[in-house]
């Protein structure tokens, strides 16, 4: 499975899942996840990399949703629908690449620092309008939680 659903993206690598080899799991996305993973390299994957200008790592895309489950994603994340990546960025702090992307015009949905350690990056669902929501993450609390902090 290595289609590319862009010029520098894979479906290989938005389906691969390290809990999944683990855990025996299949992570195949249904079609109408592929049809999202494919827009969301064409408005947010490919136009960051060459505004950048660095590589980008995908950590996490598609997750079924026992994927997700077992990661402690929520409930209703964009990754089970294929709209959505945490992404690294080879060579380019993630502050500075956050900062770059969210003031650029793209079209996302969210764009979130996690853990200061990779960026989300979702696109909206058919039909609705993105709403350029940038946020930093955190761990809650208690176990399984997140904090979340709008970024002006």
């Amino acid at each position: 499975m290595s289609n590319h659903l862009s010029p520098n993206f894979t479906l290989a690598e938005m389906v691969f899942s390290q809990k999944a080899l683990r855990l025996g799991l299949d992570n195949t996305p249904p079609p109408g996840a592929i049809t999202y993973m494919e827009q969301l390299c064409a408005l947010l994957l490919e136009p960051a990399r060459q505004m950048l200008g660095v590589p980008i790592h995908i950590d996490s895309g598609y997750r079924c949703a026992a994927i997700n489950a077992d990661v402690g994603g929520d409930p209703h994340s964009a990754h089970m629908e294929g709209r959505a990546a945490d992404c690294k960025f080879i060579g380019m702090p993630l502050r500075e690449a956050f900062d770059a992307l969210r003031s650029n015009g793209l079209p996302y949905d969210r764009i979130i620092i996690e853990c200061d350690a990779w960026i989300h990056l979702a696109i909206a669902q058919t039909g609705s309008a993105p709403r350029r929501v940038a946020e930093t993450a955190k761990a809650g609390s208690r176990p399984g939680s997140w904090e979340y902090q709008l970024v002006a």
